[in-house]
C-alpha cells in the first residue's frame, strides 16, 4: 500500500503528467484490481491457494523491482496493471482464509484484519514518504515494497494456514 501511495507523484516526477493523466493511469489499475477480484475464484480453483498465492507475491516482487526503470508511462500502467491484477486476487484470498480460521470469528477476524492492514498503510507510507525523499525518488519505495511482499510471503508460508486449512478440508471428506 505504501508504493501506491507515491503512484501519482512519481508518475508526475518521472514522466511529467498532469493530474487529470496521473488519473486516467490510476482509472486503468483499478481496472486491473476489479479483473483480478473477478477472475480471482477461477485462478484459485485452477492453480490452488498456496500457488495462487506465492505465485503472485513472487509476481509483485519481480514487478516492483523492474517498475521504477521502465521507459515509459504504458510500459508503468502494463506492468503496475499485473500488480494489481495480483492483488484482486490476493486480498480476498488472504481474507478468506484469515476468516475461515474460525467461522464463529469472521466479523472479529475480517475487522482486525482491515484494522491492521490500514495501520500497516499508514506506518508503510511514513517510511515510503520518508525513502521516497531520501532517495529522491520511486526507486527506493518499490525496493521497501518488494521486500515487503517477501517477509508477507515468508510470514503467510511460515503460518502454515494454507497448508493446514487443505489438511483439515482432506480430513473432513474423508
Amino acid at each position: 500500500m505504501a508504493a501506491f501511495a507515491f503512484i501519482g507523484k512519481w508518475l508526475t516526477d518521472r514522466f511529467e503528467l498532469s493530474v487529470d493523466q496521473v488519473g486516467y493511469a490510476i482509472l486503468f489499475l483499478g481496472v486491473g484490481n476489479l479483473a483480478g477480484s473477478f477472475g480471482g475464484a477461477y485462478v484459485i480453483q485452477k492453480f490452488n491457494r498456496f500457488n495462487t498465492l506465492v505465485a503472485g507475491f513472487l509476481l509483485a516482487i519481480l514487478c516492483f523491482i523492474i517498475v521504477p526503470f521502465l521507459p515509459s508511462v504504458a510500459a508503468f500502467d502494463f506492468v503496475y496493471f499485473f500488480i494489481f491484477l495480483n492483488m484482486g486476487i490476493a486480498y480476498p484470498l488472504i481474507m478468506g482464509q484469515l476468516t475461515s480460521l474460525d467461522p464463529t470469528l469472521r466479523g472479529t477476524i475480517s475487522s482486525l484484519g482491515n484494522s491492521i492492514m490500514y495501520a500497516a498503510t499508514t506506518i508503510g507510507s511514513g517510511i515510503a514518504g520518508v525513502i521516497y525523499a531520501t532517495f529522491n525518488g520511486f526507486t527506493g519505495v518499490a525496493i521497501f515494497a518488494a521486500l515487503c511482499f517477501a517477509a508477507a510471503l515468508f510470514y503467510f508460508i511460515s503460518s502454515g494456514i494454507l497448508t493446514k486449512q487443505s489438511e483439515m478440508k482432506s480430513k473432513l471428506a474423508s
